[in-house]
């Protein structure tokens, strides 16, 4: 079996298993809006079921700019959500004196079947962006981000313009990310509230932020002996009806020289969406300062395999 098929397979035994003591995600829910702030940010993040709150790589500032100090370089990545559907990402960290800034862009441009329901196109549970329709819609975010330390904690904010468009109708609007982070163990913890705002209106029609408190624990790649390392990150969201949403992802890499590393990942999560899968997968190569990333997500209900490639410079 390719590497797909096999993460597929394991998502279907998993979801029918899990689905029978947890809340069934994809039940039609609130409306939460932008579209593109609930989908991942990166493809190494991708990979590991979208954890990326204790992240060190640029597109940290998505997730948790209380990570911001610990971050540094320059991330790009692009997804694909079958013909229908396009998502990208930027991200870039640099030190000013003893801060960290950081700036990123998230965009999605897709099409849906709901001119006139804006609720209806957002809500938790809406119909799936591989399955496309007949009007163009857009979903972005703008994030500036700024980190400094404070009594041996790591402290840091973010502020994004935010935006979502169907058809004619589009609302923007300002949203704000509060972090910590300080190391714990041989990892990091790190706590962060999302999206604190008041929502948008298209078409006279709320959609409220994505609003989550998630609280991780990561760190990696560590090494297990001369030519493998091993990276891990886990984290608990809560998010603003109160779904619970636990989720972790492994990384395992074999380093054949210094400077060399070919890397597996995997991830398992708790789904939402109506088409999110349980179980997400993903390899990486990385030269030196350079990382080529690729990620899986085998999308459920018989629709495309969603793909997303990314590149990190460190």
């Amino acid at each position: 079996m390719v590497p797909s098929q096999v993460v597929q397979a394991q998502d279907d035994r998993g979801w029918r298993v899990l689905s029978q003591v947890a809340r069934t995600p994809g039940t039609p829910g609130t409306p939460e809006a932008p579209l593109v702030l609930r989908l991942p940010a990166g493809a190494r993040v991708a990979a590991m079921a979208n954890v990326g709150g204790a992240s060190t790589d640029a597109d940290v500032v998505f997730y948790n700019p209380g990570m911001l100090q610990q971050a540094r370089g320059v991330t790009v990545s692009v997804q694909r959500y079958g013909s229908q559907a396009t998502t990208g990402s930027y991200a870039s960290v640099q030190s000013v004196g003893s801060f960290a800034v950081a700036v990123g862009a998230q965009l999605l441009d897709y099409r849906t079947t709901m001119p006139s329901d804006y609720v209806a196109a957002v809500r938790n549970g809406a119909p799936p962006l591989a399955d496309g329709g007949g009007v163009h819609a857009s979903s972005s975010a703008f994030t500036i981000g700024v980190a400094g330390t404070m009594g041996g904690v790591r402290v840091g904010t973010a502020v994004k313009y935010v935006e979502d468009r169907i058809a004619a109708g589009r609302d923007g609007g300002a949203a704000f990310d509060v972090g910590v982070s300080r190391p714990l163990g041989f990892a990091t913890l790190a706590v962060a509230v999302q999206n604190i705002g008041p929502g948008l209106t298209v078409a006279n029609m709320p959609g409220r932020l994505p609003t989550r408190l998630t609280i991780g624990y990561g760190g990696g790649l560590f090494p297990l002996s001369a030519s493998w390392d091993i990276g891990l990150q886990t984290q608990v969201a809560v998010e603003r009806d109160g779904f619970v949403r636990p989720a972790g992802g492994v990384e395992l890499a074999y380093v054949p020289i210094e400077g060399v590393a070919v890397v597996v990942r995997q991830g398992l999560r708790l789904p939402r969406e109506r088409d999110e899968p349980l179980v997400t997968g993903g390899l990486g190569v990385t030269v030196d300062r350079w990382s080529l990333d690729y990620a899986v997500e085998p999308m459920r209900g018989g629709r495309p395999v969603s793909h997303r490639l990314g590149l990190r410079i460190r």
